[in-house]
């Protein structure tokens, strides 16, 4: 049998699904329930004027980025912390985000708006889930559950455009166990990653394994807007 040379739509199609999928993670900006050391996960808080100068930078940032990376398709957490962040880079790159409801940070239920001390002190919370983490608080998520929905969320949308750059703006509850999960021993290590207030990290699916290209970057922040020390969630326990 003669091989007839492939269709060149269909040998296109062929290349551009063995193309990796690139998605950039970005954190949201610094917000007043960060400093204030308060659990926002559905709820919310307005930006910190340090947070204000962060997602500046941030679309610069992005801009930079996308010469490397041009992005394809932006989506945001519905969330105003994140959309507010998402705002500055749209109008960096000029794209207007799309809201998808996986990229939530971690909801904790009748237990939210109260201080890692409180939580820590008068209900182990810490303490809880290093013995089960599928312990939820009433109406909230669990560690197991949060980390399976974060991850399948990431993993559909690259499966979904393959071969095309995915700009995500998220929570740092989702971006570290992404990155614990895909990059680390796993998503009890979640801390390691935690990233800094506009963090950009960059990650590609080549169809069967992640790559991580650049982890929790802050090069782009000017000095002012970067906090020294961050959250030692350690502590907390």
């Amino acid at each position: 049998m003669v091989n007839q040379p492939m269709c060149p739509a269909v040998a296109e199609n062929r290349r551009e699904t063995r193309r990796p999928a690139t998605v950039i993670l970005v954190r949201h900006g610094e917000t007043e329930a960060n400093v204030l050391q308060v659990w926002h996960g559905a709820l919310d808080a307005p930006l910190t004027q340090r947070g204000r100068r962060q997602v500046e930078a941030a679309g610069r940032g992005v801009a930079d980025l996308s010469r490397r990376y041009p992005i394809d398709r932006f989506y945001v957490s519905p969330l105003a912390r994140a959309q507010s962040t998402a705002a500055a880079i749209a109008d960096a790159i000029d794209m207007t985000p799309v809201v998808h409801e996986g990229l939530r940070e971690f909801d904790l239920g009748e237990w939210e708006g109260r201080t890692f001390q409180d939580l820590r002190e008068s209900e182990d919370l810490w303490g809880r889930w290093d013995k089960d983490p599928a312990f939820a608080p009433p109406q909230g998520e669990s560690p197991t559950s949060f980390n399976q929905r974060v991850v399948q969320t990431v993993q559909a949308l690259a499966e979904k455009h393959p071969g095309e750059t995915l700009l995500l703006v998220t929570h740092g509850g989702v971006i570290c166990n992404v990155l614990a999960t895909w990059v680390g021993d796993g998503p009890q290590d979640w801390q390691l990653w935690d990233p800094h207030n506009c963090a950009i990290s960059v990650l590609q699916w080549d169809g069967e394994k992640w790559h991580a290209l650049l982890i929790n970057d802050i090069s782009h922040l000017p000095p002012d807007a970067v906090v020294t020390q961050a959250t030692d969630y350690a502590t907390q326990r």
